[in-house]
């Protein structure tokens, strides 16, 4: 670590938003937890206390910045300083002296004890297309229908000039509503083996607080607040949509990422074997 980075003020926290929501898997998800005890040789990850499915904040994390990238650079690009990604989710890995994120991600446990689906996988080889001798394996996969509870924390940061307060504050909520907006269209897909179907998932209902943590009130309702209740809240308003529930609109953005879409009806012209 850097002189400079140890010598860096700390952040006046200005603003805190706290963000929950139910995320419920579309299709089988492989969340491996590389145990190598388990009878299985990809296991699931499991919470140690419940025996409740886990996805961990960094999965989610790391799964939002991905989307946020590639839809403000386009496919097969990389991060640049004070993009959108960096200035959510802090500085890239290659920069020690990156700014830290001002999200935090919660881990998310299954709302119940899951179904759990076991199938079968085998390596190919590369050169001839059929399976390797000997590397057949199991994997354990969550069912379509596992609902998890979706718990983020943003952090806005106070800043001395009130213009740019205001930039500041807009640009990083609406950076946060566009990566949520990935979850709540479907466009997001957690897991191992996405390009094979797998870990699609969409989010049904948003609820969102807001905290002026500048405001003696407003301080003592977010110390009051429930921060250890990841479940949505019945008392409190729910939406369908991310913009919505912040009060912003994301029409303006720009989708960079280049792609098409093909809809089609195929006929097999000979047997098939899957």
């Amino acid at each position: 670590m850097s002189i400079e980075r140890l010598n860096r003020h700390q952040r006046p926290i200005a603003k805190c938003i706290i963000v929950r929501g139910t995320l419920i898997l579309d299709t089988p998800t492989c969340l491996g937890s590389g145990d190598a005890d388990s009878p299985t040789d990809l296991a699931l990850l499991r919470d140690s206390i419940s025996d409740h499915a886990l996805l961990t904040g960094s999965s989610i994390a790391g799964a939002l910045r991905n989307y946020l990238r590639e839809y403000e650079h386009g496919y097969v690009t990389g991060e640049q300083e004070c993009d959108r990604a960096t200035s959510l989710f802090g500085g890239t890995r290659r920069n020690d002296d990156g700014e830290q994120s001002p999200l935090i991600v919660n881990d998310a446990i299954s709302s119940k004890i899951p179904t759990v689906e076991l199938r079968d996988g085998v390596e190919i080889e590369g050169k001839t297309g059929t399976a390797k001798k000997g590397q057949k394996y199991d994997l354990e996969l969550l069912s379509a229908g596992t609902e998890f509870p979706l718990y983020f924390e943003l952090l806005v940061e106070q800043k001395r000039d009130k213009t740019k307060q205001l930039n500041y504050e807009d640009r990083l909520v609406k950076s946060l509503a566009l990566a949520l907006r990935g979850l709540e269209l479907g466009e997001i897909s957690i897991g191992m083996k996405k390009r094979r179907g797998f870990g699609r998932c969409t989010v049904k209902a948003w609820q969102v607080w807001e905290f002026d943590l500048t405001q003696d009130e407003k301080r003592l309702e977010w110390l009051l607040f429930e921060h250890w209740c990841t479940e949505l809240s019945p008392e409190y308003e729910t939406y369908s949509s991310i913009a919505t529930a912040f009060g912003v609109s994301l029409d303006e953005e720009e989708d960079k990422r280049d792609r098409f879409f093909l809809e089609a009806t195929f006929k097999l012209a000979s047997p098939l074997l899957i």
